[in-house]
């Protein structure tokens, strides 16, 4: 089977990028040893899985996936306005 342009950019694009997504995830893992990082005084790791969250259900959708989200037993979308004025707040720095 020979594949259109659009087909072949998107085998070209779409799995390099994703693998970059998994070691930025992976990157951000490491920030949660304990032997390492306390994060434990701030609200920020909340605030921030929220709204990223968010994105990749926004994302996803777009591909086609629909993706239910809860945090604490309460639907994302209760709870992203609050979370994304804190990041952004944070992010104005």
């Amino acid at each position: 089977m020979k594949l259109n342009e659009k087909e072949q950019r998107f085998l070209r694009m779409f799995p390099p990028r994703m693998k970059q997504l998994e070691n930025q995830i992976r990157l951000v893992k490491n920030c949660s040893r304990k032997d390492g990082y306390e994060w434990g005084f701030t609200d920020l790791v909340p605030n921030f899985f929220i709204v990223i969250f968010k994105d990749l259900t926004l994302c996803a959708k777009n591909f086609g996936l629909d993706i239910d989200v809860t945090i604490g037993g309460r639907d994302i979308e209760d709870i992203y306005d609050d979370a994304l004025e804190k990041f952004n707040e944070h992010n104005a720095d």
